[in-house]
């Protein structure tokens, strides 16, 4: 997709792109997002997307925030 998003977490402005090659639809279950020059993937759970991979360099939250708006955003 390549198409960048922003996001406000804890006051603070985020930018994000969503790397997604096939169409964004209610069966998509994993989403590979870039923020902050860092690829990450985010994994469809019951509650929410998660990130698959965890690091010291980004905050959790954020990414699950992250998850959430594009899941508003595409109705997911």
């Amino acid at each position: 997709m390549g198409k960048p998003l922003r996001i406000t977490f804890k006051d603070k402005d985020y930018n994000f792109t969503i790397l997604n090659t096939e169409p964004i639809t209610k069966s998509t279950s994993e989403l590979p997002i870039s923020i902050n020059d860092q690829n990450f993937t985010l994994i469809k759970a019951a509650k929410g997307w998660t990130p698959k991979e965890t690091g010291e360099s980004i905050d959790t939250s954020l990414l699950e925030e992250i998850g959430k708006a594009i899941g508003l955003r595409y109705r997911l």
